[in-house]
């Protein structure tokens, strides 16, 4: 049975009335579809053959990447957050620092919680047109959603210095279908990422989602079926069509 991360003691609730829906996610702890700019980017979901099988899949380098629309804020580098040294919760930020970044999330209630990640993670790295499966014995996994690992090495031994100094910790932001599912995508914080994978430390996680999941619609799909249609034949293949097949959609 797959193990799902304690619900966090301290979460918060926002509104984003006027989300640009650049950046949005649809679907359940089942699996999610990341959409950026409308367009189907990264899937992630079980594999339909046993609890403890999922997989990860991304479009062709022909669509937007995460990097031509994301913001990047010096206040990420050291939001501030101090984990509690028992739980490793943090209080939730204010939502008006991420303003900039939220603003590009589809229009809708969201829950913000914080905190260290539990020692077993997982980073998926999906790559175009190619299909990822894993065991998913962790109770957290990240899908990548830029380069990994990251080109910039100056910026993230950077990041390690900061990390191995012990004062304010950077933080990444991750964006989830719900507030209870165990994948993510990684809207922010790559180079700290392989910073804290470096330092040998758990990072700290700002995990944004939907407050209501959003049911996958039938068009998005259905570009998706598209956007995945050259996918390696075999085994990875038939993984991924079990998805398609398996997910229930609303109208479009």
């Amino acid at each position: 049975m797959i193990r799902r991360p304690s619900p966090p003691s301290r979460s918060s609730c926002f509104d984003v009335p006027d989300g640009h829906g650049v950046i949005e996610v649809i679907g359940d702890e089942e699996g999610s579809l990341l959409l950026l700019a409308g367009e189907p980017v990264v899937l992630e979901a079980n594999d339909g053959c046993g609890s403890l099988g999922w997989l990860a899949a991304r479009a062709g380098t022909g669509g937007p990447g995460l990097s031509d629309v994301k913001y990047l804020t010096e206040w990420l580098g050291a939001p501030g957050l101090v984990p509690h040294p028992q739980t490793g919760q943090a209080e939730p930020p204010d939502p008006e620092c991420l303003r900039p970044l939220l603003s590009l999330l589809a229009p809708g209630r969201y829950v913000m919680t914080a905190g260290l990640a539990p020692h077993d993670l997982r980073v998926v790295r999906p790559r175009a047109l190619q299909v990822q499966s894993w065991y998913a014995d962790e109770e957290l996994a990240l899908v990548t959603t830029d380069a990994w690992p990251p080109r910039d090495h100056r910026a993230v031994r950077g990041y390690g210095d900061r990390i191995r100094a012990g004062g304010g910790l950077p933080a990444l932001v991750a964006l989830f279908p719900t507030a209870g599912s165990s994948v993510g995508h990684l809207l922010d914080g790559h180079h700290k990422l392989a910073a804290y994978e470096r330092a040998g430390a758990r990072p700290l996680v700002i995990r944004l989602a939907p407050q209501e999941p959003r049911p996958f619609r039938r068009d998005a799909l259905d570009r998706a079926r598209a956007a995945f249609s050259n996918s390696a034949p075999g085994p990875q293949g038939d993984a991924l069509g079990r998805v398609f097949s398996s997910l229930r959609t609303e109208p479009a």
